[in-house]
């Protein structure tokens, strides 16, 4: 009895290898990573700046910030407040008992605006004023340049804040030739004072040229914590107001950017990426483009042909008898050997000289003459044709020979 035994077939493996099921969740851990970036970059781009970028922020731990005094005030019971706009920052001030602090270098404020704010709250404190704000709250106080960096502004003056002090760094001046009520304290050698208080009834308005006086890493320096603190800290109230550009007065139509949508920059962000990880996604599978012959071959002659009748059906004339008229041009050319770059009227004289025959003649088959109709077409191919063959037949007179 013979026994047979059945060869193994191949059986195909259906169960990913472990490289693929890695390479595929690589791929999609990318993809989780670039939709992170995406709306992170775009939750900044709606939030716009932080409040710790801007200067004299009492948030803010930077050198330029103002975290370390708005700290002291606090631990000694002063109450810091930080308004997010305009209307939070009167509403604040109306309070009783509170000092309100402006730092606006940029003038996002109006004069009317800044007015309301002073005359709103028991004492204000404009920090580094120009001369818009001056104009506004202080007339006949002026900016009087900028002291030397290195000199150091001594008091000068009976005022007490200023007395406790005893000395700050120099910076901003401001003078007061025109206000008698104003009082000045650290003079300057140039001229002008560091500080400018005006007593109003029981209110004060105090302006301090050199504001970053108050900055992390310039309040250690000289009496400049001691004058920060006597001027914030007067009162159990501390509104500390930094306007931004959503402060400006609308003096005309909305713009653009009013009128978007806040959630337009998300969404079109999302789609943006979306698209994007769907390209790759897809671009994958499919792979790059490969070049490939076509399968089959296609002879001249049916291209020519198929080509004439595209002209006749459309009645390009004109675009037929230039196609016959170009090839015939540069066969002539080579026959008479001239350049491969040489004119129609070159090659009409040279086949003119050759010939015999009258140059305008010969111009008028290769270049002048027009077709109107299907039959001029054909007589001028014809012509050409007649043309090329004299030509030949007058450079190489030998007869052709049977190619066996």
């Amino acid at each position: 009895m013979t026994t047979t035994t059945a060869a193994p077939s191949d059986a195909t493996v259906l169960t990913p290898r472990a490289r693929t099921v890695a390479r595929r969740g690589l791929f999609w851990a990318g993809v989780g990573l670039v939709c992170i970036l995406v709306v992170t970059a775009t939750l900044l781009l709606t939030r716009g700046g932080a409040a710790s970028d801007l200067l004299l922020d009492p948030s803010s731990a930077a050198p330029t910030g103002a975290k370390a005094v708005a700290q002291v005030l606090r631990e000694q019971g002063v109450d810091v407040i930080l308004p997010e706009g305009y209307d939070e920052a009167i509403a604040e001030s109306g309070e009783p008992g509170t000092t309100l602090a402006i730092y606006d270098p940029s003038g996002y404020l109006s004069a009317g605006r800044l007015t309301a704010l002073t005359e709103q709250a028991e004492d204000a404190v404009l920090l580094s004023p120009g001369f818009r704000q001056l104009q506004a709250v202080a007339p006949g106080v002026n900016a009087a340049g900028t002291a030397d960096p290195d000199e150091i502004l001594d008091a000068g003056c009976d005022l007490a804040v200023a007395d406790r002090a005893g000395s700050i760094s120099a910076g901003p001046l401001l003078d007061i030739p025109g206000n008698p009520d104003a009082v000045g304290c650290f003079p300057a050698k140039t001229g002008g004072f560091g500080l400018v208080t005006i007593p109003d009834g029981g209110d004060t308005l105090s302006l301090l040229g050199p504001a970053d006086l108050l900055s992390n890493d310039a309040v250690i320096l000289h009496g400049n914590a001691a004058l920060a603190l006597g001027l914030l800290g007067g009162t159990d109230r501390l509104v500390w107001f930094l306007p931004s550009v959503a402060d400006v007065e609308a003096t005309g139509p909305p713009t653009l950017q009013e009128l978007t949508p806040t959630w337009l920059v998300p969404v079109t962000s999302l789609l943006a990426i979306t698209v994007l990880v769907a390209m790759f996604w897809r671009g994958r599978r499919f792979g790059p483009l490969v070049a490939e012959d076509l399968p089959v071959t296609v002879p001249s002659g049916e291209t020519m042909e198929g080509r004439s009748r595209l002209y006749q059906r459309t009645a390009a004339r004109t675009r037929a008898i230039d196609a016959l008229r170009i090839g015939t041009v540069g066969r002539l050319g080579n026959a008479l050997g001239l350049s491969r770059h040489a004119s129609v009227p070159e090659v009409s004289d040279a086949v003119a000289s050759v010939l015999g025959r009258n140059p305008n003649e010969i111009r008028s088959i290769l270049l002048d003459t027009l077709p109107t109709s299907e039959r001029d077409v054909v007589a001028l191919s014809d012509a050409l044709l007649d043309l090329e063959t004299a030509v030949i037949a007058a450079v190489d007179p030998r007869p052709p020979t049977t190619a066996r």
